[in-house]
């Protein structure tokens, strides 16, 4: 959801990133931040993240004996909306889509953000999957659109990969070539919200769902079976910033609000931020560090994502905080 400034920005970072290779959320798994200690460093960070995360806080843990990492997953839109809560505010927060920092947190909450990674969206799937069998790049399309299947994906109020989906939807329409595409997908592969603790993938797992559209990171971590779609359509390629920029939609500002929110096409773009308030900065500030550094990034390779190096900030760095 990217004010005029964040966008004007993204384009610099388009430049920088897009001689990078390809790459590919719904997940869960991180234990949610509920109590915090003298040397708890809480992280908040989007579900798509999970592997990498998990990784480098024991990493982080073993270079600080003593301290713990306590994380919570989710909605990126959701905890940036749960971040603003004093009682609650994390040390750090990590977000599928970078627009939400400059959006929903500064000037109040944090006065910087990096943007770190980017990533793809795919369909996941399972052996079990009606259409399993038939499935490819060039007829996901119609696949979807059969009575027998069962599809979702997150909600666009609290999820990025929500959004996203939908705005998958429409450059499918202009990349096909085929008018109300996108209002027959949308109708086809809807939101879908299921009773916590359940993740749609559980439900995928589990068989009451047959496609998900998700972040290809977080389906293959998951152990998914994925179609990749082409570029033109799953958010990858700085390179088509343009043409992303061309599918507009608008979505509750928040769940259940009655008011919404224009959101214009990008490549996918995650970022981070150490909270203005953060219990316990110089930890929040290394843990970024390793985040960023070349141990962060081979973490994020390994889970899927393509890391943008050095991370492009926008705002004043921390001080300690050594950009590579």
């Amino acid at each position: 959801m990217p004010s005029s400034s964040a966008s004007a920005w993204l384009a610099i970072v388009s430049g920088l990133v897009a001689g990078c290779g390809q790459a590919g959320g719904v997940a869960s798994g991180a234990s949610p931040a509920t109590a915090t200690g003298k040397d708890s460093l809480v992280v908040f960070h989007a579900g798509s993240l999970n592997q990498t995360m998990a990784a480098l806080a024991g990493r982080f843990e073993q270079a600080h004996p003593g301290a713990v990492v306590l994380r919570e997953s989710g909605g990126s839109v959701g905890l940036a909306e749960r971040a603003r809560d004093s009682a609650r505010t994390p040390d750090v927060l990590a977000v599928a889509d970078y627009a939400i920092i400059p959006q929903r947190l500064l000037p109040r909450y944090a006065n910087w953000y990096a943007a770190f990674a980017r990533n793809a969206l795919v369909l996941g799937y399972t052996e079990r999957s009606r259409g399993a069998a038939e499935i490819t790049s060039g007829n996901w399309m119609e696949v979807l659109q059969r009575p027998d299947i069962r599809a979702a994906h997150s909600d666009p109020a609290l999820d990025p990969g929500g959004y996203r989906a939908l705005l998958l939807f429409q450059l499918a329409e202009a990349h096909y070539d085929r008018p109300g595409l996108a209002a027959r997908l949308s109708a086809a592969v809807p939101t879908r919200t299921p009773a916590a603790p359940a993740t749609l993938y559980d439900e995928l797992q589990g068989g009451q769902l047959d496609y998900v559209v998700t972040y290809r990171s977080s389906a293959l971590s998951s152990g998914l079976k994925v179609v990749d779609l082409p570029r033109e359509v799953d958010l990858s390629d700085p390179t088509l910033a343009d043409a992303y920029a061309r599918a507009v939609i608008r979505v509750a500002s928040r769940p259940g609000a009655p008011d919404s929110v224009s959101i214009r096409g990008e490549p996918i773009v995650y970022g981070i931020t150490i909270l203005a308030m953060a219990r316990h900065p110089d930890l929040a500030r290394s843990f970024v560090q390793l985040l960023l550094s070349r141990e962060g990034a081979d973490a994020l390779v390994a889970a899927g994502l393509l890391p943008i190096r050095p991370a492009m900030v926008q705002g004043r760095v921390p001080d300690g905080l050594v950009l590579p």
